[in-house]
Order: C-alpha cells, then structure tokens, then sequence
C-alpha cells in the first residue's frame, strides 16, 4: 500500500518540477533627469539635490511566444550617487495583469562599479518586496553581477550578467530564480542622451511548484536629461 503511494507521488513531483519553456518579448521606454538640479551659473545648492536623480518607465511583456499581453509595469525611481563607484536607489512598481490581479512593490537598490583598460564592471544588490499575501513569495533578494567591454571603433559594445534571485520565505529562504543575459547599449546621438538597449535573456525559475523557463527579447529605449 506505501508503495503504491509513493509511486504516484514520485510521479507527480518529478512531472511538477520540469519546467515549461516560453519565448517572451519586453518592451520599455523611459526617462532619466535631475529634478531639483538649478541651471548653471545659479547660487550653489546641497550636493544632495544637485546629484538625486530620478526616472520613470513604462514596461510592456509579452509571453506565449510574443502573443500575449502578460504584464505592463509603471515604474518610478530614484538614484544617489554616494561615491564615484558607489550609487543607492529605491524604485515603486505597480503592475497591470490583463488576467490576474495586478501587483505593487518596492525595490531598494545598491550599484557599484569598477573600471579597468576596456573592461566595465557593475554589481547590484536589490531588496524587493511584493505586497503580497504572506504564504506567497513576496519578498526577494537579487545579486547582479555584470562586465562589458569596450571595443575600439564599434558601437555595440557586448555586456553580459548574471542575476540570483533569492526567497525569504517562513518555509525556509531559497533560490528561486537565475536570469542571464547578453546585450549592448546603442548611443542613438553624439551627447549620448538617448540610448537603445537591446539584449537576450534566458530566465530559469527554481525550486517552485511549477517551474517556468523562458528566452527573452528586450528591447529598451531611454533618454536621458544630464543636467551636468
């Protein structure tokens, strides 16, 4: 009787854990400025409100092979340069699911940097909390770790990441997710204020009931007011 049992449940877990494959499509647009930086030649101000940057965005997804509207989020967001190397920031997110009931979170963020010869490289920490019931995952943190380089005479500079995603969850913390990704930057003008990213990820949920791993499109455009 116990064997009987256990088969059916070994069956179901393993057919559980294989996780489906789906192609998806991201598409944003956003802007970056100072909104409390004064114009030169005006009085000095506190380095706090001459360097607070801010930004907005509007993502679309699509999954089921770029057929469906899966998701639209609003983004608002703020970043501060403590060092040359170092910036913080904090973002609010509110998610429109055409089928599903839309979602809001907080982000807190923290970016470092370094620079040698031709190579960038970039980390970022992410606190993220969804608000969210308490038996779900609602509370995250992300571990990004990126490199570029430079090459000479050449607009596409490749970039690629790596990105953990880790629960905090009362039945106990996990990694839920890995996301990787290959892109460039292209500057779309000489003062480099408008910028289209284009990348593909590959994203891999883990240790979830039902697992989804999917390829990515990302198609992102940005401008930037500089406000030296």
């Amino acid at each position: 009787m116990a064997s009987a049992l256990i088969g059916p449940a070994v069956a179901q877990k393993s057919e559980v854990a294989k996780p489906e494959v789906d192609g998806q499509l991201w598409i944003g647009a956003g802007v970056d400025f100072k909104p409390f930086r004064k114009k030169s030649g005006n009085v000095s101000q506190p380095r706090f409100f001459r360097n607070l940057r801010m930004s907005s965005e509007l993502d679309v997804r699509l999954d089921n092979n770029a057929t469906h509207a899966k998701q639209i989020n609003l983004n608002a967001g703020a970043k501060y340069p403590v060092a040359s190397f170092m910036n913080v920031g904090a973002e609010y997110r509110y998610s429109i699911r055409p089928e599903q009931t839309n979602r809001n979170r907080i982000d807190l963020q923290l970016w470092l940097k370094w620079k040698k010869d031709r190579f960038r490289t970039d980390y970022r920490f992410e606190y993220e909390h969804a608000f969210l019931p308490a038996w779900k995952l609602r509370t995250l943190l992300r571990n990004r770790f990126g490199i570029e380089y430079n090459i000479p005479k050449w607009k596409f500079d490749p970039r690629v990441s790596a990105e953990s995603f880790t629960a905090l969850h009362y039945t106990g913390n996990r990694v839920v997710g890995m996301r990787y990704e290959l892109g460039t930057d292209v500057n779309l003008d000489k003062k480099k204020d408008r910028t289209l990213g284009l990348a593909v990820r590959y994203d891999q949920e883990l240790n979830i009931p039902w697992p989804e791993n999917a390829w990515i499109l990302v198609i992102a455009f940005e401008h930037s007011f500089k406000k030296k």
